[in-house]
């Protein structure tokens, strides 16, 4: 095994033993992947809570093309604080890192989707989720993977100014552009996923209310 430095952004975590932790990320050179971080729930000092959902780290581990790879440094550049006193946020924030590891193919860089889920947990950081920010996300994360659905329709044309601008909260959706967005963005992703997305229902129940 070598060891490389990247940056990465936490998507998961899974209690591994005693006090060991598996952890899912997304690297900006080295694309999703998943690494061995021994004694991670027992030594403060070594990680300091950095490993949580949504982190943003730069680290250094020893990569294996077959296997774990192994955790053996790791730095917290940015945890964005506003996203745990707010369940709107949060919960966008999860839904969205599980959406990346469910789609994306494992040790395949994708810079573009890199800047685009860090672009989103920036903006959570700061705003409350909104149901557009929801598809904002999931038109552009579904563009970038080859797998955007056809926007032909009139009713569409807020999800194709979506993909015209890299920054949330400039595109406004009327009620019914929302859901017929919505409909077409939830069958695109189902048809993309192996498995029914643990945080979806959280999420809407959080913010679907909100438009």
């Amino acid at each position: 095994m070598k060891s490389e430095q990247c940056q990465a952004i936490v998507l998961a975590t899974l209690d591994y033993g005693e006090s060991d932790r598996i952890v899912s990320l997304f690297s900006l050179e080295l694309g999703r992947l998943k690494a061995f971080a021994k004694a991670a729930r027992a030594s403060r000092k070594r990680f300091a809570g950095s490993l949580e959902p949504g982190n943003r780290l730069e680290l250094t581990l020893q990569v294996r093309q077959d296997g774990l790879s192994r955790l053996e440094r790791v730095e917290a550049t940015q945890c964005y604080p506003g996203l745990r006193h707010d369940l709107d946020a949060l919960s966008l924030a999860l839904y969205g890192c599980e959406l990346v590891e469910a789609l994306t193919p494992e040790g395949h860089p994708l810079p573009r989707l890199y800047r685009l889920l860090t672009a989103l947990l920036e903006h959570l950081d700061q705003c409350s989720a909104t149901l557009a920010d929801r598809r904002f996300f999931e038109i552009n994360l579904l563009n970038i993977l080859g797998y955007r659905p056809p926007l032909e329709s009139d009713a569409l044309h807020p999800l194709q100014n979506c993909l015209r601008t890299g920054k949330f909260g400039l595109i406004s959706f009327s009620d019914d552009e929302l859901a017929m967005a919505g409909r077409l963005l939830d069958r695109a992703i189902s048809t993309h996923t192996t498995r029914p997305l643990r945080t979806l229902a959280f999420l809407q129940d959080v913010t679907e209310p909100r438009k």
